[in-house]
């Protein structure tokens, strides 16, 4: 009996401790004010709308939404300005602080961070949760583009 509860704790605590180094959970209690401006990967400003423009045109926009605490985020984001450098033909890329930006993030009900959400004509196209490579970003992108 021992040994099969310390096997199920084991496991569990391993499983934990995976998903906890490709995605971060948790809630946000950040409160937003009314117009607020978004963050790209580029660090320029832009307002709501002009986001809700970027994504509702022909173009690929692929955001990465991500909180400021989590390591998962952290090690990606040298990814994901790659891709918006190597693949701004095919793609737009942004980048939202998920916590400061809640009125944007809440839309998407994310599950957790890093998440993608890949848009097309306004519409979501994919999602992908976790930590992603740079390659694994530019397949989804080969993808939906």
């Amino acid at each position: 009996m021992k040994k099969t509860l310390f096997r199920a704790l084991l496991l569990t605590g391993i499983t934990v401790v995976s998903y906890s180094m490709y995605a971060c959970t948790g809630l946000s209690n950040s409160e937003t004010e009314e117009g607020v401006v978004l963050k790209n990967a580029e660090k320029d400003s832009m307002s709501i709308t002009k986001f809700d423009k970027l994504i509702a045109g022909d173009k690929l926009v692929m955001v990465d939404f991500y909180a400021v605490w989590c390591g998962p985020c952290k090690r990606m984001a040298p990814f994901v300005e790659q891709v918006k450098e190597e693949k701004k033909k095919d793609v737009t890329v942004l980048s939202i602080d998920a916590e400061e930006q809640a009125d944007i993030s809440s839309r998407y009900r994310l599950e957790g961070y890093p998440t993608l959400i890949f848009f097309k004509k306004g519409q979501v196209v994919a999602n992908a949760i976790g930590y992603h490579t740079k390659e694994q970003m530019i397949e989804l992108i080969e993808k939906f583009k």
